[in-house]
């Protein structure tokens, strides 16, 4: 952190990330795996193209996410992860 407002824009960014996980849980409650890992393709192939999705957002994502999951979830997430950024 090399400022107050680099903080600050990091917490925010955090926050953002947090809250579209929250949407995309409840929206996918009751999914299967497989329809919550191609919407979850579906969507990052959107980004890509659109140019809204970027390598390190997928880092970020990743990490925030990576705690959270068991060693078999862990391993799913590195697919997708790897998938997304090879499209």
């Amino acid at each position: 952190m090399r400022d107050f407002n680099s903080y600050n824009q990091n917490e925010n960014e955090s926050v953002n990330q947090l809250n579209d996980l929250k949407a995309f849980a409840k929206k996918y409650e009751g999914a299967s795996e497989d329809e919550i890992i191609s919407q979850i393709l579906l969507e990052a192939q959107k980004g890509r193209r659109n140019g809204t999705l970027s390598d390190s957002d997928i880092d970020r994502f990743k990490n925030m996410l990576y705690p959270m999951l068991n060693a078999r979830q862990r391993e799913k997430l590195e697919k997708v992860v790897k998938k997304i950024k090879n499209n």
